[in-house]
């Protein structure tokens, strides 16, 4: 059975913003191999309070992958798994949603949280917190950094692991009986994806669409583009150039089909603006 240690860190307080996933493999008594990328969330919307905790700004993600990138590559690694997290609701939820937001399908696991473990094994500890457990056993890291923070969640059950005269991890889950299951979930049908994305902005079939792009430092601008009359496209921007000139970058590069900087943007979504433009698809960013 596989053991991966899992933790997000996200843009905002929206359980679909995640903006890095980190693991941590476990294999007998250690940690064997680590896993940590930015992710690009659906919105660059940042909240300040967010950066304040994890460092990572809306440019830093400019380029990184979108969550189904993430998933296409390690979507089997959950298969059957036992999946530990440091307070597991909250990583759990962010899972659940963000592979919701894509209409990506989760296979079944369990979850194992270790904040729950602490609070069994360790009762007189002041704290469980992720950066006090990881003093205690004299666990040097970098926090809220998702790689790091996942191989101290590993960690720290491992310590568990042999506090408890367990055999390993998943011996510890089930003699605690804190393990729980999580069930599969098939991706939503009704629609698909560019039904439901085109449905969140309010087009739904209609020629107008609003949606989100990045400017040059990465600042997200409201681009609102309505199909008048003679079927003409007709682009309304948000960005402080388009207050004093008849256009601006974003609008002119959008005329030429360049759809880099749109936010969120996925294959079905692409399709849906290359339409509505009426002009080649450069593709993402």
């Amino acid at each position: 059975m596989t053991v991966v240690a899992l933790d997000f860190e996200t843009a905002n307080q929206s359980p679909d913003s995640a903006c890095a996933i980190g693991l941590a493999f476990v294999e007998g008594d250690r940690v064997t191999r680590r896993f940590h990328t930015l992710i690009r969330p659906p919105e660059l919307r940042f909240d300040w309070g967010n950066i304040r905790v994890h460092g990572i700004r809306p440019e830093d993600v400019l380029d990184a992958p979108s969550f189904a990138d993430v998933w296409e590559e390690l979507g089997d690694v959950f298969d059957g798994a036992l999946v530990l997290a440091h307070n597991a609701s909250f990583d759990m939820n962010v899972l659940k949603r963000t592979a919701a937001h894509y209409g990506l399908a989760l296979p079944a696991f369990r979850s194992f949280c270790t904040v729950s473990m602490a609070r069994r094994l360790w009762p007189e500890a002041p704290s469980k917190r992720l950066s006090a457990l990881a003093e205690r056993f004299a666990i040097d890291f970098r926090h809220h950094h998702a790689g790091e923070d996942a191989f101290v969640c590993a960690t720290i059950a491992l310590e568990g692991v042999r506090h408890a005269g367990a055999r390993n991890v998943v011996d510890l889950a089930e003699t605690t009986g804190l393990a729980k299951p999580v069930a599969a979930s098939a991706p939503p049908r009704a629609g698909g994806i560019a039904a439901r994305a085109l449905a969140a902005r309010g087009v739904a079939g209609a020629s107008s669409l609003r949606f989100r792009i990045a400017g040059s430092r990465g600042t997200p601008y409201e681009i609102e583009a309505v199909r008048g009359a003679r079927g003409d496209m007709r682009l309304a921007c948000t960005c402080p150039a388009s207050r004093f000139r008849a256009d601006c970058k974003h609008r002119a590069a959008l005329r030429l089909g360049d759809l880099s900087a749109v936010v969120g943007l996925t294959p079905d979504i692409e399709e849906v603006l290359g339409r509505l433009f009426r002009a080649p698809v450069r593709g993402a960013a």
